[in-house]
């Protein structure tokens, strides 16, 4: 009798310590990344969503393009729109390659050239001062465009 009394409460600290550590896991990945990655608190575990501006208002995509002949910025079109939205909030390597190639595939697809897609997301920040912002980039990445000429 004392053994199955000893092994539930066992068993009831686990069902309730399983749920806290991983809430503690979510919320310490969450913070390293917000500062590490410039992951916006606003994802991950959202830890941070109430205590700061730092959401997707505040962030924007830039895309350049680049080749011979060429250089301008371009518009993030709705077709890109969902890789822009990923790659503004968690501006990883990763997320800005995707956005890249997706530009440059459009571009190729439409007839016109791009040798390079330059991905920039900013960060709008607010300081002291009552309504006076700054605009801060918080990653760049040139990603190389695979374009082969048309075959004669």
């Amino acid at each position: 009798m004392g053994t199955s009394r000893i092994a539930e409460r066992v068993a009831a600290h686990w069902r309730t310590a399983i749920p806290t550590a991983l809430l503690l896991a979510v919320a310490v990945t969450q913070v390293v990344l917000v500062r590490v990655a410039d992951l916006s608190p606003w994802k991950g575990g959202g830890f941070g969503m109430f205590a700061t501006t730092d959401g997707a208002a505040f962030r924007y995509v830039r895309l350049f393009v680049d080749a011979p002949g060429r250089s301008e910025e371009l518009n993030v079109t709705d077709s890109l729109e969902f890789d822009a939205v990923r790659a503004q909030l968690f501006p990883s390597q990763r997320f800005l390659t995707r956005l890249g190639e997706a530009a440059g595939a459009r571009e190729l697809r439409n007839g016109r050239e791009a040798a390079t897609v330059r991905v920039e997301v900013w960060k709008v920040e607010f300081s002291d001062q009552p309504l006076r912002a700054n605009e801060r980039r918080l990653r760049s990445l040139t990603i190389p465009i695979d374009w082969r000429p048309p075959a004669n």
